[in-house]
């Protein structure tokens, strides 16, 4: 397999979650994207260290509940886009906001959670206007 870059993938929104969990969920909605993505961090699930030491001085370790954890990402301001709007719009309410990631290989990755945090980019003469925010996942990330 030849290595790629991420140019030319795609973050889209829904202000709809799936009715279930999985491929056919996801696909049912009507996703609208956000342009000028110019960083969305990593994706995908860590589980909880779970630790128990015994008397005999060993600390067993198990892989314990599923977090998605909180994506940074950052946009540029481009005028009117109909996806950052859906951003803004959900910013910080306890609304659920699906996503739609298709890499330039075709791999799709969807999940669901909470925007949060949507701030104006640190000014700059070398930074272009824009906005950073994170996304608190709260389902399942499924690849398809």
């Amino acid at each position: 397999m030849a290595l790629i870059t991420y140019i030319g993938g795609t973050v889209a929104v829904s202000a709809a979650v799936p009715a279930t969990v999985d491929q056919a969920g996801f696909a049912a909605l009507t996703y609208t994207a956000v342009g000028s993505i110019t960083e969305w961090g990593e994706v995908g699930d860590s589980s909880e260290d779970v630790t128990e030491t015994t008397l005999a001085g060993r600390t067993y370790h198990a892989n314990g509940a599923l977090d998605g954890g909180s994506v940074a990402f950052t946009i540029l301001s481009n005028g009117t886009d109909a996806g950052l709007t859906i951003l803004k719009t959900k910013n910080n309410t306890n609304d659920e906001v699906s996503v739609k990631i298709t890499d330039p290989d075709g791999q799709i990755t969807y999940f669901f959670g909470k925007v949060a945090n949507l701030k104006d980019r640190q000014r700059t003469a070398s930074t272009m206007k824009g906005q950073t925010g994170e996304f608190r996942v709260n389902s399942a990330t499924v690849r398809v």
